[in-house]
């Protein structure tokens, strides 16, 4: 089975993220041409931070990895994450498969080498460690992206970033993710470089 947004990709150069991002450091990072649930996955609050790519709660045996927008505020599970535990997912292209013949796309934003997908996080505490788990944003696919699929991330525009990050009106907020759209330019793949899950 296939997952809804369930592979991206993070494949840069260290300067070129740490311009687009205007930082000054980052620790360990390595490009990525595939990245899965489950793993180390880089993020952005006020500084770079890797957190574990899916959210653990009681009602699921699996992380959940995605969370919808558009039930964000009636879930008690996720509106608190929302509201205060925000973050930025940098990627230069997500994967998505047809939901009809299993075709692989490649998806990239136009004239953009880097994009952000809205994130939200949550913090695990025990009395040795603290680990954040993190989960993507999505929206009711639009654009051409919605041919092959229902679904699809929520990628911030650049100019709201820092809206998304540090912005005090969650409901503002929640109401531009719902109306905002950004076309992809989609790449299909060939069946031989299909993997699953």
């Amino acid at each position: 089975m296939i997952y809804l947004c369930s592979r991206f990709e993070l494949n840069i150069s260290k300067l070129d993220l740490l311009k687009r991002y205007n930082k000054k450091q980052i620790t360990k990072f390595n490009p990525k041409t595939e990245i899965l649930p489950g793993q180390q996955i880089l993020t952005l609050c006020d500084d770079f931070d890797y957190m574990r790519w899916g959210i653990d709660v009681d009602f699921m045996k699996k992380s959940i990895i995605n969370s919808r927008i558009e039930k964000i505020y009636t879930s008690k599970f996720f509106k608190e994450d929302f509201e205060y535990r925000r973050c930025l997912i940098p990627a230069t292209a997500f994967f998505e498969w047809n939901q009809k013949n299993k075709d692989k796309y490649r998806l990239t934003v136009a004239n953009q080498k880097i994009f952000s997908i809205a994130g939200i996080f949550r913090e695990y505490k025990s009395q040795e460690t603290s680990i954040r788990h993190v989960s993507m944003l999505t929206t009711e696919a639009k654009g051409s992206i919605s041919e092959i699929h229902t679904r699809m991330p929520i990628i911030l525009p650049q100019s709201f970033e820092q809206t998304y990050l540090y912005g005090e009106n969650s409901k503002e907020i929640h109401e531009f993710l719902l109306t905002n759209f950004i076309d992809l330019d989609m790449e299909n793949l060939s069946d031989s470089q299909l993997t699953f899950l």
